[in-house]
């Protein structure tokens, strides 16, 4: 029943007054409603309601959240301390659907149905029924769906569908009949209301689900029209809309065009065999097929018949199957001989093998081999015993060998392409291949395929204190990387998805030749020998399990098996300020011997830095085009902190390196002997995140103003904008601006105005690109005067996915630690403190 038994609010409560004056026992129980209630109607819910008028700062709210108080004592009481009143409470309470009746801070208001379903609805079997109903009252009203499916006003309650919104998904005729549904607000049943019923026809689909079925296109739509005898339409227009039409009927629907797929035969020399395609689907459908892979010329029907079988017959058959909607290939199907004549030659006989050969470091090698058969052959090329992936050709190639890893014993098996199993495998001999390995004393030149270079800078965290380095830095190790002609990924301020899936995005650059740096500027801490970085969405409060282990974005990029990984840490290596429950990961050992770690610091202390950067940074850069191996890189730097007494009074950097190749060097030249098709790969993938719209003009022709848009990008996430009156038409004094864009990105900065041939330049700078989940929506906004009178004018610009927005960084990982590859790098046991 109703509250105090007038459905009005008590008298004893002045919604005027502050919350402070709210009795105990209604304090009491809305505080632990808060606390109790479902996320949406809980103390945070209520706090982002009230963000409007009482912004609260996002740190507050996670130390409510950890500290052992309620955190919805802790909220109300703030509330208190901003003067809010009872009444602002209530409908800030009401806006997220909280029951203020059963407190009494509302009084009781009747249910009012505003939207009820149509009287009745007619569906196909398989498609979804929606019916929706809203209405309002106080306390919020609840819902219960009824359905009649006999006609006979025998209405049963519909289990768990207490929602506003009936959804039924792939209906039957089962879910035929009258729905209605009940909307409450309390235990009197007088006070309870029901929708008008809404009567549900359930028709056989027009378009049988899973049988093939689909729109023809344009052509076929003619073709169609012919076949039935009927007469083309006569417009042309009106067959593309016919195809829309069957399209949006057909779109959702899951169909093959294949029923049945082609059998295996066994026949002897000279007999007859039939292979076929059962298909189903809109005419007219096509065939063509295949033998061994090779079109058949004359062969595009269901059925493929063969009189009399030859040795050429003997083989491996598909059919290709389309029509004007889509496209799909058969199961293969093996044409055997029965019995195999014993006077034809299936030997394969070897005619040449590969031999040994030892090359310089450098150097190039080749192995191959020759056979003959009456049949077609096939190639699989071995290394130690192991199967070689994609080496099927009778040679392998080895083009600027770098290291070891191409070291080994190789073979390759040769068979026959066809089903004849009495012939028997052929194995070469063996061929190995050595490599002459300089010493360190030697002037050996490397030359990696490709150079590649991952930074993150983290600076705007939402729960700890900001830091004014990473930017510094990460523009700073940018320019200096891409002089030595790494390809450089650059972003700032990223979360624990994006910056897991920078890393993963960031493998598919790397190789086993290709030079690898990782670079992370922000707030870290150890825990259990493992480095952690803290993304810029970690709570106040935060544990290794908010944050990316250094250790598991290593073991993603140890699975490309680069030759040298250098991994910089410019972090702190203190103690995280709460201490994990989780078990830390395990590192598998390996004995790869390519990765050297350069930390900010030494382990316990903190790592520093001033308004011009990052001490680290500060020291390594100047050093990074010097010619020498990266272990006397790294152990230089500490050199230049030793000579600036203040800095090394407060921090130590350290290297941790089991580097077994010391002489190679991030000056190394890039060599595409050999590598010339995955270079161009990689410049796809690296081109496809970097680019930028294209420089575009803006016409506004009712004053004649032309306005250009241009852009460029410092960082990989970063897009600066740049607009320029051109032409200033009828105006005076014109100037272009972006006045608004899409969210979540946000402005990077002020926006800046500079003059170019005379015309003002605005600048302005949007970060957080990564965020995009759709395109990127800009206004260009002109401000003018015409006869001293100022006026504005507005364009809104589409400028697709701009730089690393294609990549969704935002998207949760599910394949990046350690717990699901257990991969790794073991770091030397004998560390050189810097």
């Amino acid at each position: 029943m109703p509250r105090n038994g007038e459905f009005g609010l008590t008298t004893r409560i002045d919604l005027n007054a502050s919350i402070n004056e709210l009795p105990a026992k209604i304090f009491i129980e809305l505080r632990d409603k808060l606390v109790t209630n479902p996320a949406d109607k809980d103390w945070r819910a209520l706090a982002r309601a009230v963000e409007d008028k009482y912004p609260i700062n996002p740190c507050m709210i996670e130390r409510w959240a950890i500290s052992g108080d309620s955190a919805s004592s802790k909220l109300l009481t703030w509330l208190s301390s901003q003067a809010m009143t009872i009444k602002e409470l209530a409908n800030y309470l009401n806006k997220i659907e909280f029951d203020t009746y059963s407190l009494g801070l509302s009084p009781y208001v009747d249910i009012q149905i505003i939207k009820s379903p149509p009287e009745e609805i007619d569906v196909y079997e398989g498609d979804p029924l929606v019916m929706e109903v809203e209405a309002t009252g106080q306390p919020h009203p609840r819902y219960q769906w009824f359905c009649c499916q006999n006609g006979q006003d025998d209405f049963k309650k519909l289990v768990g569908r207490t929602e506003k919104i009936l959804r039924l998904n792939d209906v039957t005729t089962a879910n035929a009949g009258t729905y209605t549904c009940q909307i409450h607000n309390c235990k009197d049943p007088d006070k309870t209301k029901f929708t008008k019923y809404t009567l549900v026809s359930v028709a056989p689909n027009p378009v049988p689900r899973n049988t093939g079925l689909n729109p023809p296109s344009g052509e076929n739509v003619i073709y169609l029209y012919n076949q039935m005898g009927l007469r083309t339409p006569s417009s042309p227009d009106i067959i593309p809309g016919l195809v829309n039409s069957l399209e949006q009927r057909c779109g959702s629907v899951s169909y093959s065009l294949i029923l049945g797929h082609p059998k295996d035969v066994t026949v002897g020399m000279n007999e007859p065999f039939v292979l076929s395609v059962e298909t189903y689907g809109d005419p007219p459908i096509m065939y063509q097929w295949f033998r061994n892979g090779l079109p058949l010329a004359g062969q595009v029907a269901p059925k493929l018949s063969v009189a009399h079988a030859s040795i050429s017959d003997f083989a491996r058959y598909y059919c290709v199957v389309r029509n004007g909607y889509k496209t799909e290939q058969s199961n293969t199907a093996c044409v055997k001989e029965k019995f195999p004549r014993p006077d034809r030659n299936v030997e394969i006989v070897l005619v040449s093998q590969p031999k040994s050969v030892s090359v310089k470091f450098g150097g190039c090698a080749l192995f191959s081999c020759e056979a003959r058969c009456c049949e077609p052959l096939k190639y699989q090329w071995f290394k130690d015993g192991m199967p070689l992936k994609d080496q099927t050709a009778s040679e392998i190639k080895f083009m600027n060998i770098q290291d070891r890893r191409d070291v080994g014993f190789y073979q390759c098996e040769i068979s026959v392409d066809s089903m004849n199993e009495n012939v028997p495998r052929r194995m070469t001999m063996g061929a190995l291949l050595t490599v002459e390995i300089p010493s360190v004393k030697d002037n050996v030149e490397y030359n990696p395929s490709d150079k590649v270079a991952l930074l993150i800078g983290n600076a705007d965290y939402k729960c700890e204190s900001p830091l004014t380095a990473s930017t510094i830095d990460v523009q700073v190790l940018s320019e200096s990387f891409r002089a030595l002609d790494f390809r450089v990924v650059s972003l700032l301020n990223l979360t624990k998805p994006e910056i897991e899936n920078a890393v993963l995005h960031f493998c598919d650059l790397i190789e086993d030749n290709v030079y690898t740096v990782f670079y992370f500027c922000g707030h870290g801490f150890e825990e259990h020998g493992m480095s952690y970085l803290v993304p810029t969405d970690a709570p106040a409060a935060y544990t290794a399990q908010e944050c990316v282990c250094a250790q598991e974005v290593l073991a993603n990029i140890q699975r490309k098996q680069p030759p040298v990984i250098l991994m910089i840490l410019d972090i702190c290596r203190q103690q995280g300020k709460v201490k994990s429950t989780v078990v830390p990961p395990t590192v598998a050992k390996t004995n790869r011997g390519n990765t050297v770690f350069c930390y900010a610091t030494s382990v316990g202390l903190a790592a520093y830095e001033n308004k011009s950067g990052g001490l680290l940074v500060h020291h390594l850069s100047p050093l990074l085009r010097k010619n020498i191996g990266i272990d006397a890189l790294v152990s230089e730097v500490k050199e230049e902190f030793f000579r600036v007494q203040k800095h090394s009074n407060i921090q130590i950097p350290q290297l941790v390196s089991n580097l077994l190749e010391p002489r190679r060097s991030l000056t190394d030249k890039i060599s595409k002997k050999g590598q010339t098709e995955a270079f161009q790969i990689r410049d796809q993938i690296w081109n496809a995140a970097h680019q930028k719209p294209a420089k575009q003009e803006i016409r506004f022709d009712e004053v004649g103003v032309v306005i250009e848009l241009d852009f460029q990008s410092e960082f990989s996430n970063v897009l600066h904008l740049f607009t320029r009156v051109t032409d200033p038409g009828r105006t005076s004094d014109c100037v272009g601006k972006i006045t608004n864009f899409s969210p979540p990105i946000s402005q990077q900065g002020k926006v800046a105005e500079f003059k170019k041939n005379s015309r003002v330049v605005t600048k302005i700078s949007l970060q957080d690109i990564q965020k995009l989940k759709e395109n990127l929506i800009v206004d260009v906004t002109i401000t003018f005067f015409i006869s001293g009178i100022q006026y504005f004018l507005q364009r809104r610009v589409n400028l697709g996915q701009p730089l690393v927005a294609k990549l969704r960084l935002w998207e949760q990982t599910h394949n990046f630690t350690l717990s699901s590859r257990r991969e790794g790098i073991e770091q030397s046991e004998e560390s050189y403190s810097m």
